[in-house]
């Protein structure tokens, strides 16, 4: 019984979690333009999880990326994130609260108590292995993005190809674990394979993060943003600024430094999805798909002479479903033949 005097504490009052989830799958649309297609190739338990995931996830990008401040304030927005992802919806609310009061890029932060709901709402070994991911990608985040604004303007923000390889795991690696563990009931739980499929994932995400840094070279420096690693900068004796300047052998040097990175990681994807079964097709298009785009932007950015000092390429949205056919019909042969042939040549 209550104490005579005692105050009632307030009840959180949600909408149903139907709503939640319809908001979520009308996100998904606003946050990727690429993503959306790919989701409907999964179903049922697994689709879901992904979704719940991928908005946790980009939700922790939209606070690395769109939400400038002092580093006080970044480490205490990520600590909300944190300490809602360890089951505090009042921290998951007051993100969100002061995410709606800046508007703009930081809608998706806003609607966080819904996605956070869904996330809560799934089974608990899906429910996990999203926090599993999110406890690697929240501190990674955090530690980059507060040591960013501690630096004076003009600074890279990764120091070294370590920090590179280590930023590439912190924000993209670490999810291609989460969809290895998300996708073992379709995909398989046998020791070997689903071992080796996890040893493989981190490259795969690698792979993906990599090719976006070099498309979107061109916004991300215009907007005080740089991923190309300092020691890089050096070994050219280049500003960061360079990068969009005046036509430089170079910054043409970087780009392809940084491209064959990229290239080498697509090259291990069939490797990985030659451990997923036959059985699991459409998680294996989930992320054979990804892959083939990523390969056709690099092949599109070779040919756009605005690049990359003037824009980001788009893909053509032609060429999108085309290598979405091929990746459909030569999942099996053609489209693995053409990943592995993405190898940089030597000496390029």
């Amino acid at each position: 019984r209550r104490r005579r005097g005692a105050r009632l504490r307030p009840l959180m009052t949600h909408p149903p979690l139907s709503e939640d989830r319809a908001w979520c799958e009308a996100t998904l649309p606003r946050v990727s333009r690429t993503f959306v297609l790919n989701i409907r190739l999964l179903a049922g338990p697994l689709r879901e999880a992904v979704s719940a995931g991928y908005l946790l996830c980009r939700t922790a990008d939209t606070l690395e990326d769109a939400w400038p401040g002092s580093a006080e304030e970044i480490r205490a927005r990520f600590g909300l994130l944190r300490d809602a992802l360890a089951g505090d919806e009042g921290a998951a609310a007051a993100l969100a609260a002061a995410a709606a009061r800046g508007g703009g890029e930081l809608e998706l932060v806003a609607g966080l108590p819904r996605s956070w709901r869904v996330w809560r709402a799934l089974p608990g070994p899906d429910r996990e292995r999203i926090a599993e991911c999110l406890r690697t990608m929240v501190p990674g985040m955090c530690r980059y993005a507060a040591r960013a604004a501690e630096r004076a303007p003009g600074t890279p923000y990764l120091d070294s190809e370590a920090e590179l390889h280590d930023y590439c795991w912190v924000v993209a690696g670490c999810v291609g674990v989460m969809l290895t563990r998300l996708s073992e009931a379709d995909a398989g739980r046998d020791g070997p394979a689903l071992g080796r499929r996890l040893e493989l994932a981190p490259v795969v995400g690698e792979a993906l993060q990599l090719t976006n840094i070099l498309l979107d070279w061109p916004e991300d420096v215009r907007q005080g943003r740089c991923h190309v690693p300092a020691d890089w900068l050096a070994a050219e004796d280049l500003a960061p600024a360079r990068l969009v300047g005046p036509a430089h052998p170079g910054v043409d040097r970087l780009a392809r430094r940084l491209e064959d990175m990229a290239r080498a990681a697509l090259t291990r994807v069939p490797d990985y999805l030659d451990l997923v079964p036959p059985r699991a097709l459409r998680y294996r298009l989930f992320v054979l798909m990804p892959a083939l785009w990523a390969l056709a932007s690099l092949e599109h950015a070779r040919t756009d002479p605005e690049f990359p000092r003037g824009r980001r390429p788009r893909l053509p949205r032609g060429r999108l479903w085309r290598e979405a056919a091929g990746a459909l019909f030569g999942h099996r042969g053609a489209a693995l033949r053409r990943l592995r042939a993405a190898a940089p040549r030597p000496g390029a």
